[in-house]
């Protein structure tokens, strides 16, 4: 008795950390850790602006594509960002 409890304690703080899962990330966009806020990503209607010195960790677009919209946009190609700015 006096070793089981210290091994059901053991067993559920293991569980609690391997259990931990990072956001599942959208189509197009990749996990970064400690990523400009503002230069983590293109964006399609935004010229390039001087990198915020924070950092976050999250889900941004991946190389050769662009936020569309506002932050929770799709990441989209630079081809679909021209048509959708066209129309």
């Amino acid at each position: 008795m006096r070793i089981l409890i210290p091994v059901l304690l053991g067993i559920i703080s293991l569980e609690a950390v391997f259990s931990y899962h990072n956001p599942p990330c959208h189509p197009n966009e990749v996990l970064k850790e400690a990523a400009s806020s503002n230069c983590g990503e293109d964006r399609c209607n935004r010229k390039a602006r001087r990198c915020k010195r924070d950092s976050r960790s999250g889900c941004f677009c991946g190389s050769g594509y662009y936020r569309e919209g506002g932050p929770s946009g799709p990441c989209v190609s630079k081809r679909m960002c021209k048509r959708k700015m066209s129309q």
